[in-house]
């Protein structure tokens, strides 16, 4: 029967026996005889420990086991001993110790871990995480993500994310572990050292500075003085451009809206036109909209504040951090809007209606007349001649410019008139129902008049979803038709023997042959 000790290793509680735990207090206490002209050498036994307690770890695999001598020996294989690395007080020279690296570490754990680096950032050291983990050059790396960011948007949300998920290389092993270093007593001690002499070249190039700074006083003052200066006057206008943003959005979403020529529309009731009804609605896209801004914006005006006072502390930081965040959050939930409109548009379906056209009558005319809508603001899309794109929105329904005409030849002896609404929907009932109640208006005379409605109308709760009208007139050969010069903006894919383009045709009269439409002159 053994007795067995409690110890606290690494921040971690562990169950010895006697033999173990001797042979432990041994191990340490030669390591601390061999670092004893060691700079910082604490940390270096620090860092040792935490090892030792995750190797321990390991070997219990989570079960409260006793820590054998086994264990102990088996953790300072792992780790070395300290006679390997040269007399005491002394740094192993560098061919040996890499020799002894070499033959040791072929049967240890070379397993890379991800990390980012915090002694070579720009940001957040990401990129050089990557370029350790993958052992290429940090460079590289910054360019993949820029050019991912420049051009997809993409490589900024991708970083923002490993950022916040990637732990940051804290210690000397983990340092290791990052670049794919066993985590022995002699690479900890490098590690160490390295840094130590780091620090000091960072206090002995900071004192060069002071001293180049103090000789060059007179002279760089006056530079100092502009670029002060300069950098105030950015800060302000970052300051004020940033306002005036925030201030643009308000605006848009709470004041009167946008003015088009003599149509006044706030863009809330612009966007109910195409976004879907519930969870998604306005509410929805103005929150993701906030939430994708806040982090440029405040960004701004943080980048004003630091210009304008020249100060950031971790404050500033934390905000920074936060807002990039956030938008981050509302860039998901404007992809899954995105979805949400997609799948509306997945199916498509279409309703026939045919109009009576009179007997005996061979020679047509088709025109296009204004459709009567009581109130509404009319916009355009566009501001071409032709306005292909004009829109009214009214209390309860929306009128829209979305017709295309056709004439096509038919082997019956009568004509015949019909027109097709189609419309999309997330299901073929649901898009036949928005077929459905797409409303149209066309009406003829005995003499052979076509009159057209120059717009389509359907209910505002249907949201734009690919409505449109085909309509199209079938003639027997020999018939012919004379297109007012008003339907050239309608006139779509219209065959016929000249090839003439579509909007050359209106205003033309054509004959009806079997290959289409023949200019009868």
């Amino acid at each position: 029967m053994k007795k067995t000790i409690d110890i606290n290793l690494g921040g971690m509680l562990f169950h010895m026996d006697e033999d173990a735990y001797a042979v432990l207090s041994s191990y340490l206490e030669a390591l601390r005889r061999h670092l004893a002209a060691t700079e910082g050498r604490e940390e270096v036994l620090s860092d040792i420990e935490a090892r030792i307690a995750e190797l321990f770890s390991q070997y219990a695999a989570g079960s409260p086991k006793v820590v054998t001598v086994f264990n102990v020996q088996a953790a300072m294989s792992t780790l070395g001993q300290p006679q390997d690395f040269g007399p005491e007080a002394e740094p192993a020279s560098e061919s040996s110790a890499e020799s002894s690296s070499e033959s040791s570490s072929e049967s240890k754990d070379r397993r890379r871990r991800l990390y980012r680096d915090a002694d070579d950032k720009v940001i957040g050291g990401v990129c050089s995480g990557f370029a350790n983990y993958f052992s290429i050059d940090v460079v590289v790396v910054r360019v993949v993500f820029l050019v991912l960011g420049f051009f997809t948007g993409f490589g900024f949300i991708l970083y923002l994310i490993l950022w916040a998920a990637t732990p940051k290389a804290v210690t000397p092993a983990e340092r290791l572990a990052m670049k794919g270093k066993p985590a022995t007593f002699e690479n900890i001690r490098q590690t160490v050292e390295e840094e130590f002499r780091n620090v000091e070249g960072k206090i002995n190039n900071a004192e060069s500075r002071r001293k180049v700074r103090n000789a060059t006083k007179s002279v760089g003052g006056l530079i100092a003085s502009l670029v002060q200066g300069l950098a105030r006057f950015f800060g302000m206008l970052f300051l004020v451009f940033a306002l005036l943003l925030g201030a643009g959005i308000l605006i848009a979403v709470f004041g009167n809206g946008i003015l088009q020529e003599d149509a006044q529309i706030s863009v809330t009731e612009l966007l109910g036109i195409f976004l879907p009804a519930g969870g998604f609605g306005k509410a929805y896209f103005w929150t993701a909209t906030a939430l994708v801004l806040i982090g440029p914006l405040v960004a701004l005006l943080l980048l004003a504040l630091r210009l304008l006072f020249r100060h950031q502390g971790l404050v500033q930081r934390g905000l920074l951090g936060a807002a990039l965040i956030l938008s981050v959050g509302g860039i998901v939930m404007m992809a899954l809007l995105g979805a949400r409109i997609g799948s509306e548009f997945r199916e498509e379906a279409s309703v026939v209606h045919s109009v009576l056209l009179p007997e005996q009558v061979q020679t047509w005319n088709l025109a296009m007349e204004s459709t009567a809508v009581k109130g509404g603001v009319e916009f355009n899309f566009n501001d071409d001649d032709l306005d292909e794109s004009s829109w009214i929105l009214t209390d309860n329904r929306i009128y829209y410019e979305g017709i295309e005409i056709d004439l096509r030849p038919t082997v019956r002896d009568k004509p015949s008139l019909e027109w097709t609404a189609e419309a999309q929907g997330g299901s073929r009932r649901a898009a036949r129902e928005r077929a459905g109640g797409i409303d149209f208006q066309v009406r003829t005379d005995s003499t052979g008049q076509i009159f057209v409605g120059d717009l389509l109308n359907y209910a505002k709760a249907d949201r734009f979803r690919g409505q449109r009208v085909q309509l199209t007139l079938y003639l027997p050969v020999g018939h012919r038709v004379h297109l007012d010069s008003n339907t050239s903006a309608y006139l779509k894919d219209v065959s016929n023997t000249s090839d003439a383009w579509d909007e050359d045709m209106a205003g033309r009269m054509w004959l009806m042959t079997e290959q289409g439409l023949a200019e009868f002159k």
